[in-house]
């Protein structure tokens, strides 16, 4: 934290930095009658900064699990990009977080709603904007994402199955104008008489995310 002000209940940076990423002015004020009710620590929280402006509440308790309600976010690709190198993203991830429980290396715990406006990418595949929607929602311990697109080289319907042992199940349907995109999802999924593709693929997450 640079240029601190306040206190640990009611304060703010100038910037905040987390893993040598500036993510930008931060201020919190605790709420008391939150935080005795859900027995954590819970916090009104704003983040300011050129990649991420978020705006909500922040609860952590004493089993390190971190709760987020009623959150707004905005983040540019950019920071993504910085988060991972698989894919080169640009475009803007908004959306509200009803609630979250987030326990490092669980699957967590989800009620939102991730517009991807304006959302490309240049790697590993070129593909031009368009806006996606992912409409996420839990499923006792597992979850389940609705995707959907509008305006977007591609016609994305369908949902991901999260499970807790992080393995996924895709059911999509997907269509494009483009040769290129249709000739690649073919290899992923089965022709349709429509002239979409359904894409039912299962996979493992952890190698991804650095779980064994």
């Amino acid at each position: 934290m640079q240029e601190a002000e306040g206190t640990i209940w009611n304060g703010k940076v100038e910037q905040l930095i987390l893993n040598s990423r500036n993510l930008g002015k931060a201020s919190w004020k605790v709420d008391p009658v939150k935080s005795i009710t859900s027995l954590s620590l819970v916090t009104k929280f704003s983040l300011k900064g050129n990649d991420i402006n978020a705006f909500g509440l922040a609860g952590l308790s004493a089993n390190k699990k971190l709760n987020l309600d009623d959150t707004q976010f905005d983040v540019n690709a950019r920071f993504i990009n910085t988060l991972q190198k698989n894919a080169k993203l640009s475009g803007n991830f908004k959306g509200f977080i009803k609630h979250a429980e987030i326990i490092q290396g669980k699957v967590p715990i989800v009620d939102a709603i991730v517009n991807w406006q304006n959302g490309a990418l240049d790697a590993p595949i070129k593909l031009t904007e368009g806006d996606y929607r992912a409409v996420v929602k839990p499923e006792g311990e597992n979850l389940e994402i609705k995707l959907s697109s509008k305006e977007a080289p591609i016609e994305l319907n369908g949902d991901i199955k999260l499970k807790s042992d992080w393995i996924f199940n895709t059911n999509l349907t997907t269509k494009s104008n483009n040769a290129g995109l249709m000739a690649m999802m073919k290899f992923a999924g089965k022709p349709q008489a429509d002239g979409s593709i359904l894409i039912q693929q299962k996979g493992d997450l952890k190698p991804f995310i650095g779980i064994n």
